[in-house]
């Protein structure tokens, strides 16, 4: 080989790795603008949301958010290196990021009326006493009748677990609720939501900041598939379980915990972290919680999620004929008025 072309082919791997290197670089650069902006972009949402403004002051928080991204923006182009742009960030972000981390739940007096009363349960023995129980009751317009009661259940009549599915129209999402079996004592059934104020929508937006309050809500099962079966018109699909009872006992006492847990420390609903279904993931223990995954999240997709699993009773049904015939919304409205009411919207259910 002569050195003309030994002095070309090494100029040729010169001039590759320099290409790469610059691939690299730009690379690297691309990653670190999309994390400016979307760390600007939560902490000027913050500003918006939690800034303490009046409600009603939307356009004073909307100027003090773009004013905040404005001020951040020109301040990181002025520092002109990688690491002082880097060290304007991390203070920007912080002076919002920590006095957000400070904010606690207010005490308010402004419920709405189905979350108007935080429950909580007391375990004597085998009995668990239940306080602030709900069990409204709907006419034929669907008004409600508001009631909160006390109910007792022994633990040893304790049976099963069934998983409610409730559709929200148009959209990825659901709401999961659990209901437990006690037999000839009924069942109790569980549901993590938004305690929402007066006034209140929900926005998966505004649930990434500290807008709403979580409650555990505990009532009776006739109550809350009523409610969004007969009174709202929404698909409602059931499914039994298929824990043994050793692990339903310990989800029981998990749910109940965590629900009691809420009277001394209240904590604020959070759309990915603290929403109706990853609380029920955050309150068992590390060792008992499922592996993650996407449809816990978009949870309008948990059917297949626990299909797959194995963790409802399918009775060798396809997916899309299990979920079709699981649905109770007929049931429901032929039986609200029935006192045998769970058991007539279970007749004919897959797994029961």
């Amino acid at each position: 080989m002569t050195s003309a072309v030994k002095e070309e082919s090494a100029s040729s791997r010169t001039s590759i790795k320099g290409a790469g290197r610059r691939i690299a670089s730009n690379l690297l650069g691309l990653l670190r603008a999309l994390l400016y902006l979307l760390g600007l972009a939560w902490a000027s949402g913050a500003v918006y949301y939690d800034a303490p403004l009046p409600n009603e002051g939307q356009w004073g928080r909307a100027l003090l958010a773009i004013g905040y991204a404005s001020v951040v923006l020109l301040t990181l182009v002025a520092l002109g290196s990688s690491r002082r742009r880097f060290l304007g960030w991390i203070i920007s972000i912080a002076i919002v990021a920590v006095p957000w981390s400070l904010k606690k739940p207010a005490s308010r007096t402004d419920w709405k009326p189905g979350a108007s009363r935080m429950p909580s349960a007391l375990i004597e023995g085998n009995l668990v006493t239940f306080h602030n129980f709900r069990h409204f009751q709907y006419d034929k317009k669907g008004e409600a009748l508001n009631r909160w009661e006390s109910r007792t259940v022994d633990l040893s009549k304790l049976e099963g677990l069934d998983f409610i599915h409730h559709e929200l129209a148009s959209s990825p999402l659901a709401h999961p609720l659990l209901s437990f079996d006690f037999g000839e004592e009924g069942h109790i059934a569980f549901s993590v939501e938004i305690r929402y104020r007066k006034g209140q929508d929900f926005s998966p937006l505004q649930g990434l900041y500290k807008q709403y309050d979580l409650i555990y809500l505990v009532g009776d099962e006739r109550d809350f598939l009523q409610e969004r079966a007969v009174v709202r018109g929404e698909p409602v699909r059931l499914y039994r379980l298929t824990y043994p009872l050793e692990r339903i006992r310990e989800i029981f006492h998990e749910t109940i915990t965590a629900m009691n847990a809420l009277q001394e420390n209240p904590r604020f609903y959070n759309s990915l972290t603290a929403n109706c279904t990853t609380s029920y993931l955050r309150q068992a223990s590390t060792g008992k919680r499922p592996a993650f995954d996407y449809r816990i999240i978009l949870n309008g997709f948990m059917e297949s999620l626990l299909y797959e699993r194995g963790v409802i009773v399918t009775d060798g049904l396809p997916l899309e004929e299990l979920i079709r015939r699981a649905s109770i919304n007929e049931a429901a409205g032929k039986a609200r008025e029935d006192p045998a009411f769970s058991e007539r919207i279970r007749e004919g259910l897959p797994g029961f």
